[in-house]
């Protein structure tokens, strides 16, 4: 994803601003966030949540209907994708686990748009420590909370050698594997912007602790 994602988180607004330490000041954080969508597939993120769980964030109440016909949303199942579209009606033609699992706060799907557009996500920052399952092989995935940044050295995620992060361009994908001290690719270490999220190829299972520091 080229372009940056704008959050208002506005209850921080008044004490302090989130930083690339993950600090954040405020109590409440409650706001939203555009992401900016380009012509064709888009790998992104939502780091809102619904209802303080970070498991009930459903297609409606993320990403919602306010977007151009024949929207598309792949969220991929561990083997696939499974694809919903919008209608010229303004509805999705499913909603289903796949679909409640990849737009739930650490997860990621594409969203493939015709024209140039943004999506709008409002909720919740999850705070505190959170941990998520990562199994060996592909997966989507992002920072549970909107802290742009490198997914390791930012986000906490430990990389084990080989792992593989594939950043995508728009049109394919950059890859980025750990050699055990550092990333190969172009650039090195992936940097992420807030609403973005890419696939990561896992040597094994393991867990990624994220930690967003309410202060």
């Amino acid at each position: 994803m080229k372009s940056k994602a704008l959050l208002i988180a506005a209850a921080a607004l008044a004490a302090g601003v989130m930083s690339s330490q993950a600090q954040v000041y405020s109590q409440n954080i409650v706001g939203y966030i555009n992401v900016p969508l380009t012509p064709g597939y888009n790998l992104i993120a939502n780091q809102l949540d619904l209802d303080g769980t970070g498991t009930n964030n459903s297609i409606y109440t993320t990403v919602g209907t306010n977007l151009p016909a024949n929207t598309q949303v792949l969220a991929w199942g561990g083997s696939g994708f499974t694809t919903v579209k919008l209608s010229g009606t303004g509805k999705w033609s499913a909603n289903n686990q796949v679909i409640t699992n990849a737009v739930n706060p650490g997860s990621g799907f594409f969203i493939n748009v015709a024209v140039a557009t943004n999506v709008t996500f409002v909720g919740n920052v999850i705070t505190g420590t959170n941990t998520y399952p990562i199994a060996a092989g592909y997966q989507i995935v992002a920072p549970s909370g909107p802290v742009a940044g490198t997914i390791d050295g930012t986000n906490g995620y430990h990389p084990t050698k080989n792992d593989q992060i594939l950043v995508w361009s728009g049109s394919g994908y950059v890859t980025h594997k750990w050699s055990g001290t550092a990333w190969s690719g172009t650039g090195g270490d992936p940097q992420l912007v807030v609403g973005q999220s890419v696939f990561l190829n896992a040597v094994s299972n393991t867990n990624w602790t994220q930690i967003l520091n309410v202060q």
